[in-house]
């Protein structure tokens, strides 16, 4: 399972199912159970804020790199929105050595907890608030903190000494960072790359640049590759925040305009996609598993799909 993590360097992790239906449309016997395993029982993954500082699962050894390429920006730009929730000066910091400090003496805690100890602390005043949500982030960008037992409504958070026995190590190189990604959604642009990762377009361009073997042209459009692989005809059905769709700065060859409200209703949402042979061709629903495809008709390997998501969750 964690292979899957590896490959594709993060799964969107906002939800856990979104995170878990990723894993499955990667894999072919994985199960939801062992989905939870890997991030609960083995530590070979982990949730938390990587890139563009959103929630992601991605492999244990690539945590510690990725917090030291991207944390310091995510951080930095984070400093306006800590300000407006009162957190001003060096109040993240201490806030992130109280809350670590609380994980390491009792173990996994729930957000409820953690605010109840911040305002015990004197660091912020109200223990339902966004400064805790905030405070609790800043921790994870930090390396201090990931997501423990429990997912969505049970979920807690844990301090990642304990819970891999050891530090995350913040040390990366960002032109290994751009070839994991090559590997992962190339051919890309370093638009995408910089879209996907949060890091600044000259930034990732000269990365690019350095690790790039292979050049596409495409519509007028340069494509950088490391490897030619062969496209894919099957048919998946994705999650919802599939990075299939949130890993490049624009994915019209996948996901055509007209259909585009469809999958992007607004609000930040991403609904769960059918794809075949790389192209969105319709959408779906988790509750019961209802498909709503943009043209109507017979595509084969779509009932497979559909029975495989019982299998996967078992």
């Amino acid at each position: 399972m964690a292979d899957v993590v590896r490959r594709t360097v993060g799964l969107q992790a906002q939800t856990w199912r979104g995170a878990a239906y990723a894993v499955r449309a990667r894999s072919t016997a994985t199960t939801w159970s062992d989905v939870s395993l890997a991030q609960e029982a083995d530590r070979s993954v982990i949730r938390g804020w990587f890139m563009r500082g959103t929630l992601q699962l991605v492999a244990t050894e690539h945590a510690g790199p990725l917090l030291a390429l991207l944390a310091p920006k995510l951080i930095k730009d984070s400093r306006r929105r800590y300000a407006e929730l009162g957190l001003t000066g060096d109040l993240p910091d201490r806030a992130a050595d109280v809350i670590e400090s609380h994980l390491l003496a009792n173990g996994p805690a729930t957000r409820a907890q953690l605010g109840a100890v911040l305002v015990s602390a004197g660091l912020i005043k109200e223990p339902t608030g966004q400064a805790v949500y905030a405070s609790i982030r800043h921790t994870g960008l930090l390396g201090r903190l990931c997501y423990g037992p429990g997912h969505d409504a049970d979920e807690t958070w844990v301090a990642v000494r304990d819970w891999l026995g050891r530090p995350l190590e913040l040390s990366g190189e960002l032109d290994e960072l751009a070839r994991l990604y090559l590997t992962a959604y190339g051919p890309a642009t370093a638009q995408d790359f910089a879209t996907w990762s949060g890091l600044p377009v000259p930034v990732a361009r000269t990365a690019i640049k350095a690790v790039a073997t292979t050049q596409y042209s495409v519509e007028g459009q340069d494509l950088a590759a490391v490897d030619d692989l062969a496209g894919r005809e099957d048919v998946r059905l994705l999650g919802e925040f599939d990075p299939y769709l949130l890993g490049y700065k624009d994915r019209h060859w996948a996901l055509a305009d007209e259909h585009r409200k469809h999958i992007h209703p607004g609000g930040g949402m991403l609904r769960p996609a059918i794809v075949e042979g790389g192209r969105v061709i319709g959408t779906w629903k988790h509750s019961d598993h209802e498909l709503e495809l943009f043209d109507p008709r017979q595509v084969d390997g779509l009932t497979a799909e559909v029975e495989d998501l019982a299998r996967f969750r078992g």
